[in-house]
Order: structure tokens, then C-alpha cells, then sequence
């Protein structure tokens, strides 16, 4: 009984990842230490700077986009002016999400910036960079590649290229 009860928990807590991979990123970031700041598991080859401003809009136990975050590697989410994640959205590997830009003028000063806000059902495709201050509307589909300079608010597009251009319309 009580070894079924800690296997529910364990399987509840590895948010759909795999077992193996939990484990590893739980290796990662509980014992090395390694963004171990961060209170959703993540994968232990990306990185999360200022996961305190990453928020999770409608989370639940099973989210795909905690899944997300614990099985695509090589991510690197910046979230110092705040990103705001919906329910279902879920991206690939080496995606780039950053929130905080540089002064063109002079490069130690760093404006105040609007959040960045990624609606629900989205999906980022690889090696994809989402930057500073952009709105992507509910089921925004990113190709893979593609720079995301500015929003996209009303969603229900697929966008991609340098820089992002919508491609066509979901119905």
C-alpha cells in the first residue's frame, strides 16, 4: 500500500516525463544545485534565470507545460521582466523565451519592458526565440527558427520566419 502511494507521487510529480528523465533533472537541480531556485522541474540541460517572474496561467498536476519544461532541453527562459505561460502550450527543444533587452545606446542601462504573455494551447517550435515585451494570442503556433520580435494577440496563427510574419490563419 504504502509502496503504490509513493509510486502515485513520484509519477504525479514527474509531471508526464519520463522516469528516468525526472530523476536526472531531479539529480540536477536538488542535489548540484543547478537552478535549483527554480519550483517547477526542469530540464537539467536548460536554464531558468529569475524563475520566480515564470508564471504558469491555469496550472494543474499533469500540465503539459510543466511536462514542457522538464523534457525540452537546451531552453533558455529568461523571465526578469516577468513571462506568463497559458495552459497547453508547450514548445520544443533549444527554444530561447527573453524577456529583458538592452538600451541600443548605451548597453549597461536596461529599459523597463512589458512581460512577456504566451496564450493557452501555443506550441514554439524549435530553436525558436521569442523576445522582450511580445504577446502571442491563444493557439499561436511558432515554426521552428523563427524570431518573435512582436505580438501576435489575437492567436488562432501559425507564424514564422526572421522576423515572425504570419503564415496563415487557424480556423
Amino acid at each position: 500500500m504504502i509502496i503504490r502511494q509513493l509510486k502515485k507521487k513520484i509519477i504525479n510529480a514527474a509531471n508526464g516525463a519520463p522516469l528516468n528523465l525526472f530523476f536526472i533533472n531531479l539529480i540536477f537541480q536538488k542535489i548540484f544545485r543547478l537552478d535549483n531556485q527554480c519550483k517547477f522541474s526542469k530540464c537539467y540541460t536548460s536554464r531558468v534565470i529569475c524563475p520566480e517572474r515564470l508564471t504558469i496561467v491555469g496550472q494543474s498536476e499533469n500540465s503539459s507545460v510543466l511536462k514542457s519544461l522538464a523534457v525540452s532541453g537546451g531552453c533558455y527562459i529568461q523571465a526578469s521582466e516577468g513571462i506568463s505561460i497559458g495552459e497547453g502550450t508547450i514548445w520544443s527543444f533549444n527554444v530561447a523565451i527573453v524577456s529583458q533587452g538592452h538600451d541600443l545606446n548605451d548597453l549597461t542601462k536596461v529599459p523597463k519592458i512589458n512581460p512577456i504573455v504566451i496564450g493557452k494551447n501555443c506550441w514554439i517550435g524549435a530553436n525558436s526565440t521569442i523576445l522582450p515585451g511580445v504577446v502571442l494570442g491563444n493557439r499561436t503556433i511558432v515554426g521552428a527558427n523563427t524570431v518573435v520580435s512582436k505580438s501576435f494577440p489575437d492567436g488562432n496563427v501559425v507564424i514564422g520566419g526572421v522576423p515572425a510574419k504570419v503564415i496563415r490563419n487557424l480556423e
